[in-house]
């Protein structure tokens, strides 16, 4: 069975624009010089050669990850700059022990590359067994598992004392 051929080598579409989409369009062919169709198809192909959705979606996650990371390291550290400041500003608080009240002094430590670390199973009480820590982040650390590189939220892991350390 064999397919016909259309007679019209291009085909017609109406499409309804927004008010401001449309002033935007218009603004594009008077810079570019262009016609409303060309700009149309144009940014059309672009959309249907996106062919790597997954890709680009993990890559804005992990920006915003990024991002949010950032805020949070400012956050806490302008928090922990305040509290500096008002142990400063006031002498009743400025002996230490006092100053251990306002600023507590960390019982652990932050995961480190290196560590080793269990990492709780899904929808499950148990953890895996003990992965190696390869990067870290404020929210993620990264292990080296026998299929690759993993990353795991840091709240699904455990730390795990090295017998060297010991």
């Amino acid at each position: 069975m064999e397919r016909s051929k259309p007679q019209s080598p291009n085909h017609l579409l109406t499409i309804e624009l927004s008010d401001e989409l449309y002033a935007a369009l218009l603004e594009q062919v008077q810079i570019t010089g262009k016609s409303e169709t060309d700009l149309v198809v144009e940014g059309l192909r672009q959309v249907l050669n996106q062919t790597d959705d997954k890709k680009t979606e993990k890559d804005r996650f992990a920006i915003l990850e990024a991002n949010l990371e950032k805020k949070l390291k400012q956050y806490v550290d302008s928090l922990i700059k305040d509290r500096q400041s008002n142990v400063a500003a006031n002498p009743e608080i400025s002996d230490l022990k006092s100053f251990e009240k306002v600023l507590p002094t960390p019982t652990i430590r932050p995961l480190q590359v290196g560590d080793r670390v269990l990492i709780l199973e899904p929808d499950s009480p148990y953890y895996m067994a003990k992965l190696l820590v390869i990067r870290t982040s404020l929210i993620r650390a990264t292990v080296d598992t026998d299929t690759g590189e993993k990353t795991f939220l840091k709240r699904d892991l455990r730390f795990v004392e090295s017998a060297a350390k010991q």
